[in-house]
């Protein structure tokens, strides 16, 4: 025991010399072997001291280790947390006949993969605010209302903007009247712009729902959809009728033409062609001042008994739409090049020059045309799987680590079943050290009265010898789950986890980073690709070091790693 004290005292006096050493080094990778430059300390954790040793790394000594091998200087308001806390209104009014749920999704339900980060049952007409945790670097959410028989309709809005998200389009003001034609209004340019929050998701769903080169008249056609569309809902409210271009496949001299029937009737018709002015393919113009997509419309006209040219159209107002080739009319007695039809609660005006019958060769979206569908149903395309947000969680299990963060790697997500449960897999170990993980407390601080997650040391959970390092490039191992209660108090960033490391014949309490210290614990909201074995952070995920530079870039860091320094899942 004495010469340990001799060892201990001649520790604390070295530790200063220790960190001059530091200073003076360049670490140009944590591919080195970190364990044999840093300070042997000796004692507790400074949040379960307990052995009255004097020799405690501080925050700030492990801030400055840090540094040093990611080779950058922390934010000073840097906290580590890639989520921020959300709230929006969801009115449940969507065009759904037996709504059962509104939920918040972190993807384009129709476009590809998906994630729950909230949810409530609802019905019909109700309303109800949401809060939830997201990633930072996903602006735009979505809100949705599901149906008891699978049927969704969805919405994009804006997390920390959006206040409140309704389902009902609602169209261009305009004055309102008894009926007559009498509308005088301003004619605006034939081009105009439109914005929209997420156009590549909404192209993309519109695409999976028309798949290129499918004979899509199976899909839109059995329904009986018509070409016709018909503004009838308010008899005295007159409504504009942007047609917006989305994209298409088609070739450059395709145009839409349309014919006005006044009043529901066939006489006193008037045609109208929109020349082809807008760009040929699927892109559309990025408005980086609004952080939304610039598209091309066109106000659609029809002319009132004065002959004016006007926007507004009254209830009765048919409109019939066909394709022309330059100013020629495409005509075929296959079937209609023209198909009006609805998805997702839009309504979309789809064009086919007839050589494949895929209805994307030009492909419109009519807003506020939803309620203005003589026949509708909606299209059989189903949204898909949404699951519950996956957490990932990343420890390095020492004072002075080589930040690989794969020393202790779990995942967690609520329950499917029962959200007031937590899936939690432990995926990982790129650990020497024993390891036991256990639930955070906000009361409680010495991992001695926290509640454990697994009952044995991580190591044996999932089935290795001590000391191996499991699923990191070397060993590998099947993951093992656990399903338990959400302790009360608990939060995905705030108060999760807590990881104990038996390192250098002492106890130490990982606990998420906060502001002030190390990234020694990160919280990622996704699933995640961790590091291999000795493999720094900054050189798996090189957009890491930019968000500790800076806390409001690079927040999506975690999207983009270095394919052969990653464990692939």
């Amino acid at each position: 025991m004495e010469k340990k004290r001799i060892s201990n005292h001649f520790v604390s006096i070295s530790w200063a010399f220790c960190l001059l050493l530091f200073s003076v080094m360049v670490l140009t990778s944590c591919k080195q072997d970190m364990y044999e430059n840093r300070p042997n300390t000796t004692g507790e954790s400074s949040d379960d001291s307990g052995g009255g040793n004097s020799n405690v790394v501080t925050d700030a000594d492990r801030v400055a280790y840090a540094e040093k091998v990611l080779g950058v200087t922390f934010d000073k308001q840097q906290d580590w947390v890639l989520t921020s806390v959300n709230s929006v209104k969801i009115v449940a009014d969507a065009d759904l006949d037996d709504i059962s749920q509104v939920v918040v999704l972190d993807a384009h339900p129709y476009a590809g993969p998906n994630r729950l980060l909230a949810a409530k049952a609802l019905t019909k007409g109700a309303s109800a605010t949401l809060s939830f945790r997201a990633p930072i670097a996903e602006t735009v959410l979505y809100a949705a209302c599901l149906s008891k028989d699978g049927q969704c309709i969805a919405r994009p809005f804006v997390a920390g903007t959006d206040t409140e998200v309704s389902f009902v389009e609602q169209p261009i003001p305009a004055a309102a009247r008894s009926g007559a034609h009498r509308s005088v209004a301003v004619v605006t340019p034939p081009d105009a712009p439109f914005y929209m929050k997420d156009y590549y998701s909404f192209r993309n769903a519109v695409k999976k729902a028309l798949p290129k080169g499918n004979d899509n008249r199976k899909v839109i056609g059995e329904f009986d959809y018509t070409n016709t569309i018909q503004v009838r809902k308010n008899p005295y409210t007159t409504y504009s009728l942007p047609l917006v271009y989305i994209g298409g496949d088609g070739e450059a001299d395709l145009n839409l033409a349309y014919t006005w029937y006044p009043l529901g009737l066939t006489e006193n018709k008037d045609s109208f062609l929109i020349r082809d002015n807008f760009p040929s393919g699927w892109e559309a113009k990025k408005d980086f001042d609004t952080g939304e997509f610039q598209l091309h419309g066109y106000e659609l006209s029809c002319r009132h008994e004065n002959g004016q040219l006007s926007h507004n159209f009254t209830s009765s107002d048919i409109l019939q739409f066909r394709l022309m080739k330059g100013e020629q009319e495409l005509t075929d007695a296959e079937d209609s090049h023209v198909k009006v039809f609805r998805f997702n609660g839009y309504v979309f005006i789809a064009c086919d020059e007839g050589n494949d019958w895929d209805y994307n060769d030009r492909l419109f979206w009519m807003r506020y045309g939803n309620d203005r569908l003589e026949k509708a149903k909606v299209i059989p395309v189903d949204p898909d799987p949404s699951d519950p947000q996956i957490w990932t969680y990343a420890w390095e299990d020492k004072d002075f680590g080589d930040y690989d963060l794969n020393d202790c790697v779990i995942e967690v997500q609520k329950n499917a079943d029962d959200s007031t449960k937590l899936d939690i897999t432990l995926v990982a170990l790129g650990a020497k050290n024993n390891l036991w993980l256990y639930f955070d407390s906000k009361t409680e601080k010495s991992y001695s009265k926290l509640t454990p997650v697994f009952t044995d040391e991580l190591h044996k959970v999932l089935g290795a010898d001590p000391g191996t390092m499991v699923n990191t490039g070397q060993a590998s191992a099947k993951t093992k789950t656990v399903t338990l209660s959400k302790p009360a108090g608990f939060d995905f960033q705030t108060c999760s986890f807590v990881l104990v490391s038996q390192a250098d014949g002492r106890l130490i309490t990982i606990r998420i980073s906060t502001k002030g210290q190390d990234p020694h614990g990160i919280v990622i909201p996704v699933k995640w690709q961790w590091p291999t074995e000795t493999t720094c952070i900054k050189d798996a995920y090189p957009e890491f070091v930019k968000w500790a530079a800076d806390r409001t870039q690079a927040q999506d860091w975690y999207k983009y790693p270095v394919k052969d320094k990653i464990v692939s899942q």
